[in-house]
C-alpha cells in the first residue's frame, strides 16, 4: 500500500467513526505517520480525499454488485435451477449478495460514512439510497420477475416481495456495526421462509 493508499484508507477509518467535519488533515496525516504538510502532495485538501473515497468505493460497491449478477450466469442459474436447488445452495446464491454488504470490510465502513453524511449533503444521501437500497431492490426485483414468469413463484407485485425479502438486510444495516453468526442464522432462516411462502406448489 503506497502513500496516497494510505491516506484514502485511514481516511475511511476515521471519516466512518467521526464523521467528516470532526476529522482534520492533521489527523489522518497523524494515522498515516506522515506531516501534514506532506499529504498535500497527494491530494488539495481534506475534501479532495473526501471525494476521492466517495469515487472509489461507490464503484467498488456497483462493480462487486454486477460481479455477483452475472459470476456464472447467476440469474439464469436460479431461474433454471430454482425448484432443484438444495436449501445449502439457495442459500449461498443469495447470502453471497447480502454478506458482501455486510460484511465486507470496505463496504461497512463505506456505508457508515454515508450514514453520517447523508443528512448535510443531497448527494450523499442519493449514492446512499443508490448503494445500499435500490440496487439491492432492483437486483433482487429482475429475479423475482423472471421466477414468476417461470411460475416458480406464486404471483405477486415483485418490488414489494424483494422489498420483502431485503428488508432484514436493511434492518442489520442500521442496527449493528457487523454481522454475529446469530444474526447471519437469522436471515437465512428468513430466506428460507421466504422461498417456502413463495414457491408454487406442485
Amino acid at each position: 500500500m503506497n502513500t496516497k493508499e494510505k491516506i484514502i484508507y485511514e481516511s475511511l477509518n476515521l471519516f466512518s467513526t467521526k464523521g467528516f467535519d470532526a476529522i482534520s488533515v492533521r489527523d489522518i496525516a497523524n494515522k498515516v505517520g506522515i506531516k501534514a504538510s506532506s499529504l498535500y502532495n497527494h491530494f488539495k485538501n481534506k475534501q479532495d480525499i473526501f471525494d476521492t473515497i466517495i469515487e472509489k468505493y461507490s464503484t467498488y460497491a456497483n462493480q462487486i454488485l454486477k460481479n455477483i449478477n452475472t459470476r456464472n450466469n447467476t440469474n439464469s442459474f436460479i431461474i433454471n435451477k430454482f425448484k432443484d436447488l438444495s436449501d445449502d445452495q439457495f442459500l449461498k446464491i443469495h447470502m453471497k449478495m447480502f454478506r458482501f454488504y455486510l460484511e465486507d470490510e470496505y463496504m461497512v465502513k463505506f456505508r457508515k460514512i454515508l450514514t453520517i453524511e447523508q443528512f448535510n449533503n443531497p448527494q450523499i444521501s442519493k449514492i446512499y439510497h443508490e448503494i445500499f437500497i435500490d440496487n439491492i431492490l432492483d437486483a433482487h426485483t429482475k429475479i423475482l420477475i423472471a421466477l414468476m414468469d417461470q411460475k416458480l413463484l406464486i404471483s405477486r407485485d415483485a418490488y414489494t416481495l424483494s422489498i420483502q425479502l431485503c428488508s432484514p438486510v436493511f434492518l442489520l444495516f442500521y442496527k449493528y456495526g457487523n454481522v454475529t453468526d446469530k444474526e447471519s442464522q437469522i436471515l437465512k432462516n428468513h430466506i428460507l421462509e421466504f422461498r417456502n411462502t413463495y414457491t408454487m406448489k406442485g
